[in-house]
């Protein structure tokens, strides 16, 4: 009796826009905390900081380099903008990053509530703080969550294209923004194109199609200049940018990549739900000419993901990693959340279902923040700063021994002044040499002897994924 005067007032709340928008309100509000408060720490990986460190040089640097990159121009120049107001910190790029997450959160869920009904709205606004990746990249130093943000928006439109024939113009405009965000992201929007255009053909609907044609065209102009720097950008790093080899495991591994999280029994319950709920989009209102829309945005995902070995597998090299996947993640949830609504609905709001949905929510996104907070808060970078801060001086230089350039290119944002040296010219430092040792450290720790230097143990630190130990060298005999 309690169960169906809640869902009568479920029902109603639902029905009536105020209410519902209110709910939406205090949900988005609460995903909105949970995002920034990842934000105050400075524990950064390799990548968030190379864009930091790129962004912290002048207006013609940031340019300059920005240029010699592979990535469109958006968040390097757009975060090196806002710094100069704000000044220079890993809190506020962190919020920079953070802030198109809040901005979906915000209007998905608005615009959903106006195309589908309260249930959609909020199902996806739950999403969007609480499946996987999102609040991991949605405040990493680097352009995903610009890009999940166009891509979500762009979607969006895409939706009330089909649902009102309308939304063409802001579809067009969010698709040429994703390419100044990220290639991966305009592959993603390109394939809700690709979806449109079968659609439209197959109905033969050639009023349409003349709107499809006419926004394609202006995307294209106003798309020109960055694809003009992206053939620049990618010619000048032929010689060099390549990703890991794909395999049918990593593929396999790809597929299943909007699901994982640290628990693989909630990994594989998530993905059985998705792909169980995807089938109600095929049995709900078959007058409805959208009622395969969740199909279509589940679809370009996995269009994304053939797109990019695709490419790989015809060019003989890798240019795809998981995460330029993340864009289309807000595509992929914005389709599960519009089945997961219709499968409720042709259910007739089952209480069981509708409890197995609220606990897979609730307990999915309350792993992801911990697992999220863990990284950001991660101890050890506030003790390494801290040395830092005290024993380095200018004029100090260092080497750095390790497999793969991480912890340097870490060093470039944590200490800018710091000279890093190949031996060769280690003798060119006038202050303290130092030597950063990561890995088996007896073999390395040889090299400094054979190149006459005494090696002095320090410490051992830590920051972010990263370890290393850390030596004070003296030239042999002074």
């Amino acid at each position: 009796m309690m169960y169906n005067q809640l869902m009568l007032k479920f029902k109603e709340t639902a029905k009536n826009n105020f209410p519902g928008e209110l709910i939406l309100f205090i949900t988005a509000v609460f995903g909105s905390i949970l995002y920034i408060s990842l934000i105050f720490n400075d524990n950064l990986w390799v990548d968030e900081a190379f864009t930091a460190s790129l962004i912290r040089g002048s207006i013609p640097e940031v340019l300059k380099n920005t240029a010699a990159d592979t990535l469109p121009p958006f968040y390097n120049v757009a975060g090196k903008l806002l710094t100069l107001v704000s000044g220079f910190s890993a809190p506020v790029l962190k919020l920079f990053s953070c802030f198109p997450m809040i901005l979906l959160i915000f209007f998905g869920g608005r615009k959903l509530l106006t195309l589908y009904g309260f249930r959609t709205a909020f199902i996806y606004e739950l999403f969007l703080f609480s499946m996987p990746h999102f609040l991991h990249y949605g405040v990493e130093i680097r352009m995903y969550s610009w890009g999940v943000f166009a891509c979500g928006m762009a979607a969006l439109f895409f939706s009330g294209i089909l649902k009102e024939k309308k939304g063409w113009t802001a579809f067009m405009l969010f698709t040429v923004f994703s390419g100044y965000i990220h290639h991966f992201a305009l592959v993603s929007c390109g394939m809700l194109w690709f979806i449109l255009l079968i659609i439209l053909l197959k109905k033969k609907d050639l009023q349409t199609l003349k709107k499809y044609v006419l926004n394609l065209l202006i995307f294209f102009i106003l798309y020109l200049p960055c694809m003009i720097l992206t053939v620049f950008q990618l010619k000048a790093a032929s010689s060099y940018f390549a990703m890991a080899p794909l395999t049918f495991g990593s593929f396999l591994s790809d597929i299943r990549f909007p699901y994982v999280t640290n628990i693989t029994p909630l990994s594989v319950l998530l993905f059985l739900s998705a792909a169980a709920a995807v089938p109600a989009s095929f049995r709900f209102s078959a007058e409805t000419e959208d009622r395969f829309t969740g199909f279509f945005l589940i679809s370009a995902f996995y269009l994304t993901l053939l797109f990019g070995y695709g490419v790989s597998l015809i060019s003989g090299r890798s240019f795809f990693t998981a995460r330029y996947l993340v864009p289309a993640l807000s595509i992929l949830w914005m389709g599960i959340a519009l089945c997961w609504d219709r499968l409720i609905s042709i259910t007739h709001d089952n209480r069981f279902l509708l409890l197995f949905a609220a606990l897979i929510i609730v307990f999915t996104g309350a792993v992801c923040y911990r697992q999220a907070f863990r990284e950001e808060y991660k101890e050890g970078a506030g003790a390494m700063k801290a040395y830092f801060g005290e024993n380095f001086k200018k004029g100090d230089g260092c080497i750095v021994l390790e497999d793969y350039p991480e912890i340097e290119i870490c060093l470039k944002y944590y200490c800018p002044d710091l000279q890093i040296k190949r031996w060769k010219d280690a003798e060119e430092v006038t202050g303290t040499l130092w030597l950063f040792l990561n890995g088996n450290s007896k073999p390395k720790l040889e090299k400094a002897g054979k190149h006459g230097y005494n090696a002095e143990y320090i410490s051992d630190f830590s920051f972010d994924r990263y370890s290393f130990s850390l030596y004070r060298l003296e030239k042999e005999g002074s």
